[in-house]
C-alpha cells in the first residue's frame, strides 16, 4: 500500500471516528447524566446500576478511541516499523511519546475539564443535602435528591459518596475531545444559625456593638438585643437555593476550569442571616417599636416581641428559611438623660404608691410611733414629740408589720385610756 492510499484510509478512519463520536456523544451525555442521580436512591442496587452505567458509558468513548487507532496502527505500522528500523528511531520514539504525554496528561484535573477521565468523588455529610442536576436535556424531572430526612425518621444518620460522571464534550478538542462533568452537584449547608445580636462587647455572640438602634413615636432612642436561631430544612432547601444562591466559583468565567465546574456549594445560613437577615430583623423590630410611644414601648414589650417574631418567621420562611426561635437578648436601652427619668419616675410612682396604701392608716400610725416613742424615750423628750415623720425608725417595723397584717382591725380600741391598739398602761398621747 503506497503512502496515497494510507493517507486516504487515514482520512476514512479518522472521518468514522468523528462520525461515531457524533452519533454517539449526545445520547451518552443525556443518559450519563440521568443515571448518576440514581446514586441517592436507598438501594444497593440501583447505585451498583448507576456506576456500571456511567463506566460503560465511559468505557463505549474510550473504545472509539482505540478503534481510532487500532486503525492507524494497521494503517502505518509497515511505513513505521521501517522508520523506527533506522538510527534517529529512538529520537522519533522520544518524540511520539511526548506527544502522547501532552496529549494524556497524568494528573487528573480539580475542576473538571480534562483529556483524560479520572474518578471525581464527592462526600455529603449529614448536615448538608445535595442536589444532582444533569446540564442537558429534561434536567427539570430528571434532577434528583438525597434524601436525609428519610434517613432522620428511620433514626439513621446519612451520608453519601457522590461519583459525577464526565462525557466528552464535542468540538472541545483540536483531536481527541475533552471530558466534562455530566452534570452539576449541589449542596446546601443546613447547620443551623442562632445569634444574640447585643450592644455589650462583654456578651452576645460578637464582641462588636449589635444591637438594633430604633426610635419611638416621639423620636426617642430605644436600642434593643435580639436572640434569633434559623435553618433550613430540606423540603426548603431548593427553594433557599433559588433565593440565594451557590458561591460562584472564583476566576474568568470564560476559563475552561471555572465553567465547568462540577461540585457547587450553598451560600450558608449564617452569612445570609448574618447580612440580609439582620438587616430585615432591624427592619421589622424597629417598624414595631416606631408605632408605638414611648411609654408603650416599655408597657408592651413583650407583644412587640411577639409580633415580630411572628412577622419575620412568616417573612424568611417564603425564602426558604426556618426561624427556630426569636426573643429579647438584652435589656433596652434608651440615652442616659431619658433612662434617669425614667428612674426618677419609677421611684416617685412607688413612693406614691406606699403612701396610698398607708393613707387609712395614717391616725393609727402616728398614735402607734408616738407610744412607741414615749415608751422608749420616756421623761427624755420633756413631754414634745415630733409632728412630722420623714421614714420610721427601725424599732417600730414590727408594730408596723402588725398593723399591716392585722388590716382594719389593727385600727380598733386598744385598753382603757391608752392608744388605740397600743400596750395597756401606755399614756395617750400628748
Amino acid at each position: 500500500m503506497n503512502l496515497v492510499k494510507r493517507g486516504i484510509a487515514t482520512v476514512v478512519a479518522v472521518a468514522a471516528y468523528g462520525a461515531a463520536n457524533i452519533l454517539y456523544a449526545p445520547p451518552a451525555t443525556v443518559m450519563s447524566g440521568e443515571v448518576a442521580g440514581r446514586q441517592f436512591d436507598n438501594t444497593d442496587g440501583s447505585y451498583i446500576q448507576s456506576i456500571y452505567a456511567v463506566h460503560l458509558l465511559s468505557s463505549f468513548s474510550g473504545l472509539i478511541t482505540l478503534a481510532l487507532l487500532v486503525a492507524l496502527a494497521l494503517i502505518w505500522y509497515q511505513p513505521l516499523s521501517e522508520v523506527l528500523q533506522r538510527r534517529r528511531s529512538k529520537r522519533l520514539l522520544l518524540l511520539v511519546g511526548l506527544a502522547l504525554g501532552l496529549t494524556y496528561p497524568p494528573s487528573a484535573a480539580h475542576a473538571y475539564y480534562d483529556k483524560t477521565d479520572y474518578t471525581e468523588a464527592y462526600t455529603i455529610l449529614p448536615n448538608e443535602s445535595a442536589f444532582w442536576i444533569p446540564d442537558v436535556g429534561a434536567n427539570k424531572d430528571n434532577q434528583a435528591q438525597l434524601e436525609t430526612e428519610a434517613f432522620l425518621n428511620a433514626n439513621k444518620v446519612s451520608l453519601k459518596r457522590f461519583i459525577v460522571p464526565h462525557v466528552k464534550l464535542q468540538g472541545s478538542g483540536s483531536f481527541f475531545d475533552f471530558y466534562v462533568p455530566a452534570g452539576r452537584l449541589i449542596i446546601v449547608d443546613r447547620t443551623p444559625f442562632s445569634r444574640e445580636w447585643v450592644d455589650s462587647p462583654a456578651r452576645g455572640t460578637s464582641n462588636r456593638q449589635e444591637g438594633f438602634p430604633c426610635q419611638s413615636k416621639e423620636g426617642l432612642n430605644v436600642t434593643v438585643g435580639v436572640a434569633l436561631g434559623a435553618s433550613v430544612t430540606e423540603q426548603d432547601a431548593a427553594k433557599y437555593l433559588y433565593h440565594f444562591g451557590v458561591i460562584a466559583p472564583k476566576g474568568d468565567r470564560k476559563d475552561p476550569q471555572i465553567i465547568f465546574t462540577s461540585v457547587y456549594y450553598s451560600r450558608s445560613v449564617r452569612d445570609v442571616m448574618d447580612d440580609f437577615g439582620r438587616k430585615k430583623v432591624s427592619e421589622i423590630v424597629c417598624d414595631e417599636i416606631t408605632a408605638r410611644s414611648f411609654d408603650k414601648v416599655n408597657e408592651e414589650a413583650k407583644l412587640i416581641k411577639d409580633t415580630a417574631a411572628k412577622k419575620i418567621t412568616e417573612y424568611f420562611a417564603t425564602l426558604g428559611i426556618t426561624i427556630d426561635f426569636m426573643g429579647w437578648a438584652d435589656t433596652f436601652t434608651f440615652d442616659k438623660a431619658v433612662q434617669d427619668a425614667v428612674n426618677r419616675r419609677y421611684i416617685a410612682t412607688k413612693d406614691q404608691e406606699i403612701a396610698q396604701a398607708l393613707q387609712p392608716y395614717t391616725a393609727t400610725i402616728q398614735a402607734l410611733a408616738a407610744a412607741d416613742a414615749l415608751r422608749a424615750f420616756g421623761n427624755k423628750t420633756d413631754g414634745k414629740l415630733p409632728t412630722t415623720l420623714v421614714g420610721f425608725p427601725p424599732e417600730l417595723g414590727n408594730v408596723l408589720r402588725t398593723l399591716l397584717q392585722s388590716g382594719a382591725n389593727a385600727s380598733g380600741s386598744g385598753s382603757a385610756g391608752g392608744a388605740p391598739g397600743a400596750p395597756a398602761g401606755t399614756p395617750p398621747p400628748r
